[in-house]
């Protein structure tokens, strides 16, 4: 696979660069941006890579894909915010290295979506000797209803998936919440009416045995006013029904925000870990 070189800049935290970045994340974080130049298209694409301060044999070593929010970018992502902080942390402990891919900011995981992460995915385990055994995926609202959509695409990479408040039918999600209408009928070619099959191919509720064997996270605030809580009701009530491995967790009382994972976060690596075993 042909790639460019990393963009010559690597972060080691303190308060300087990055802007709020520096300001928001904690102390002593390796980061470096790097960039994935697809063969295809001649296009490139940027990432972020947080290295473990301590990186362990390549055997030991593993990958978290982590996923933004609709409107998010590698500068204004959910997975370096204070609730977030001590999963962080933990996974630097525990030598895990986490990309932040730039993929768009209402992609949804689309075709494109879906193609650029393969590349960065497959360059990130050849540069870092990460097993392919060992890659996770996490995702917050547009992000975990495409981290879902990825691991319906990639069950043979994927070995477990951590969605915090996922739309998990994209049909139903778009009538819920009518102003994201239009952003996904752009990133899947048309509306559902005109492209149901990339609709379906996305959406969790649809592929439901893809995940016989790959465990699922799902955190979710019950009241949600942007992706409803009934999204990860219905997807764990099923997953469940199949006696399929679920992890079903109620934020009470909270909305469509990042506080949501806060009192979860060691659940969360435990999760991840455990996935491993």
């Amino acid at each position: 696979m042909k790639t460019c070189a990393p963009f010559a800049f690597s972060l080691l935290l303190t308060l300087t660069s990055f802007g709020s970045l520096a300001a928001e994340s904690a102390p002593a974080e390796n980061i470096t941006r790097q960039e994935y130049q697809d063969p295809n298209t001649n296009t490139s694409a940027p990432y972020l890579l947080y290295t473990p301060i301590a990186v362990p044999e390549p055997e030991k070593r593993a990958l978290l894909i982590f996923l933004y929010g609709a409107g998010g970018s590698i500068e204004n992502y959910n997975i370096k915010r204070p609730p977030y902080a001590q999963l962080r942390a933990q996974w630097s402990e525990r030598g895990y290295h986490m990309i932040v891919p730039e993929l768009g900011k209402q992609h949804f995981m689309s075709d494109q979506a879906k193609a650029t992460l393969d590349g960065i995915v497959a360059q990130v385990l050849a540069q870092q000797q990460i097993p392919g055994s060992r890659v996770h995926v996490m995702g917050t609202s547009m992000g975990a209803g495409s981290s879902l959509a990825y691991a319906i695409h990639r069950p043979n990479l994927i070995q477990s998936v951590c969605a915090v408040m996922p739309m998990t039918d994209f049909a139903t999600w778009v009538v819920e919440n009518p102003r994201y209408h239009d952003p996904v009928a752009k990133a899947y070619g048309g509306t559902y009416e005109e492209k149901p099959e990339a609709y379906e191919r996305n959406s969790a509720i649809k592929n439901i045995d893809v995940f016989a064997k790959i465990p699922v996270m799902l955190i979710h605030g019950n009241a949600d006013p942007v992706v409803v809580y009934e999204n990860s009701q219905r997807l764990a009530r099923l997953l469940q029904e199949k006696n399929y491995p679920v992890t079903f967790l109620t934020a009470e009382g909270q909305a469509h925000k990042d506080d949501v994972m806060q009192p979860y976060q060691s659940q969360a690596m435990a999760f991840f870990e455990a996935a491993m075993e």
